[in-house]
């Protein structure tokens, strides 16, 4: 007795070409998660003083990163969706301008206790915070440095 994959009918066809289909998805997923990955260790490795490293999707939903290891978080847990929701907002105001001012190139903020870099990775949003005395001099060069060695991830 064949089996339907074997007589090669067309529900077969369709089955297992979305199998493939699915398995190819999974497979260029996990080589973005690689890539990443790689970037958010360039990240860490560019400064000492870098705290967290987070690459963000359009939701806000964190897809790579974290804080660095041994370091404390400022806030509270219980702060993190509102952190999160006013990110996402955020990005979703840049845009509304874009058409007037041009895409954002990248945003500093520097605070008592903490300085914050955001920057477009492509649709992702990468997010940085650092210790007060981080620079935007070097806020500018991490963002320039990442945008120019990932390249293929802008298109």
């Amino acid at each position: 007795m064949s089996t339907i994959a074997e007589r090669g009918d067309p529900l077969s066809k369709r089955v297992f070409g979305a199998s493939l289909i699915s398995q190819s998805v999974i497979k260029h997923d996990s080589m973005l998660q690689v890539q990443w990955d790689k970037i958010i260790t360039e990240i860490f490795k560019f400064d000492r003083r870098v705290r967290s490293a987070q690459i963000l999707d359009s939701t806000g939903r964190q897809i790579a990163g974290g804080m660095k290891k041994g370091i404390p978080s400022l806030e509270p847990q219980s702060e993190d969706i509102r952190l999160i929701a006013g990110i996402t907002i955020q990005m979703s105001t840049d845009k509304t301008w874009d058409r007037y001012f041009g895409k954002n190139q990248f945003t500093f903020q520097k605070r008592e206790r903490l300085s914050i870099l955001t920057f477009y990775l492509g649709d992702k949003l990468v997010l940085v915070s650092a210790e007060p005395d981080f620079t935007l001099q070097q806020a500018q060069d991490i963002r320039n440095q990442i945008i120019t060695n990932h390249t293929e991830l802008l298109r």
